[in-house]
């Protein structure tokens, strides 16, 4: 089914736009309290007093608008920001089952082309987590495929309506196409009816989470509304989630609501062994939804023990991460880069993800775009070449107060 892209707009919002503190936490607190009745528990909600545009944009930033939306009435929810956040839900439900439409025909493509793929994060997420689709709102597709099938499926994609995301295009068969599969985790392809992200490791580091012959032993069917596929075992899938929301530096509302629904599912700690047993970044997100928007009572002891003994320090920078704008106005020239860096030595610290966290961040993707070299002799000094034009052009920026400092306007996307 090919759809076009105007009749697929999402819960977009403006990336540099930065909420006010005080409505950020009224969200914060008015998610805190649908989790609450989610698991059937109380809520005694409190009078809003923020402007009502500030609250919307809160919602918004944090890509909880269905949550928010479907709980408006008991979380008392002002009826001017119900009304705005309505449409909104209208829409993206209408986006999620053109997803689904795509989802399924980006699997029979696949299967038909004999290659194994797994369907991650969005709506397979959503059914994991909460039992509904629709309980995180439409996004892009996310695939995980065996790293040795990449160029198989890039071709596949292009023959059928897909092609590599503008200003990100890499050529098959160079060196430029060898340095990302070693050093990133995935490309992002764009179509009439939908964006793909194809994904041949589940996190940019090497050794943090298991590889995609590990996961698909255990992959598990989920039910998209009749449409079945395969996606994350228990286990796999909240460990991704917990490293993921740690990678985006927990500043999405929305993936701590992830993580809250895996931590109250029993199967999930069935599948997740002891606390002892945890990634130090799986603890780290805990803590940091417990400290934002709470944890279900079913937390297991020995996990809520290793939470307490996570510093304030990390609480607070989680807390400050959510009340900025996604996105710099200025950005200063390696922020994200440095941060990117930070949480690849954080994730795994074996001593080949260590020189390829430095690989990773000295030669990023964005610098070897357009690179046609075959060899790394060539590749290399090209790239290094480009990425010192990249800093002087963005630090320029930068100085002279300039919007997005050269950077491409991303489009906050609803996974």
């Amino acid at each position: 089914m090919i759809v076009s892209l105007p009749l697929l707009q999402r819960d977009s919002y403006p990336c540099r736009v930065q909420p006010t503190a005080a409505s950020v936490g009224r969200v914060r607190a008015w998610v805190r309290g649908a989790l609450t009745l989610e698991r059937g528990g109380s809520w005694t909600p409190q009078h809003a007093t923020e402007p009502d545009a500030d609250l919307v944009d809160a919602v918004r930033r944090h890509r909880v608008t269905e949550l928010v939306g479907a709980h408006a009435e008991e979380l008392a929810v002002p009826a001017p920001v119900a009304e705005q956040l309505a449409p909104l839900r209208a829409a993206g439900r209408r986006a999620l089952m053109v997803q689904v439409l795509e989802v399924e025909r980006v699997q029979h493509l696949f299967l038909a082309a004999g290659l194994d793929c797994l369907v991650i994060k969005g709506p397979a997420l959503a059914v994991q987590s909460a039992g509904d689709a629709t309980a995180r709102g439409a996004g892009d597709i996310d695939l995980l495929i065996s790293p040795d099938r990449v160029e198989e499926a890039h071709h596949l994609l292009s023959a059928n309506g897909w092609s590599m995301r503008a200003g990100t295009e890499i050529i098959p068969g160079t060196w430029a196409w060898k340095h990302v599969l070693s050093s990133f985790n995935a490309f992002t392809y764009d179509g009439p009816g939908s964006t793909v992200d194809l994904h041949w490791r589940l996190d940019p580091t090497l050794d943090a989470l298991p590889r995609f012959d590990e996961v698909w032993e255990r992959r598990e069917i989920v039910d998209l509304g009749g449409i079945l596929v395969p996606s994350l075992g228990r286990g796999d899938l909240f460990a991704h989630t917990c490293l993921h929301t740690a990678k985006d530096s927990w500043r999405w509302m929305r993936s701590l609501v992830d993580v809250h629904r895996l931590a109250r599912d029993p199967r999930t700690w069935e599948a997740a062994g002891t606390g002892a047993s945890l990634r130090r970044l799986e603890v780290d997100t805990l803590a940091v939804t417990r400290f934002l928007v709470g944890l279900p009572p079913s937390v297991p002891a020995d996990v809520l023990a290793r939470m307490d003994r996570v510093p304030a320090s990390l609480l607070h920078r989680a807390l400050r991460a959510q009340e900025r704008s996604v996105y710099a106005t200025f950005p200063f020239p390696g922020v994200e880069s440095m941060r990117q860096f930070r949480y690849m030595v954080a994730a795994s610290s074996t001593p080949r993800d260590l020189k390829h966290s430095v690989v990773s961040t000295a030669l990023p993707v964005k610098a070897v775009v357009g690179i046609d070299s075959r060899t790394a002799w060539t590749g290399v000094p090209l790239t290094l070449w480009h990425r010192v034009l990249r800093v002087r052009r963005r630090g320029l920026a930068w100085v002279r107060r300039e919007p997005g400092a050269g950077v491409v306007e991303p489009i906050v996307r609803t996974r």
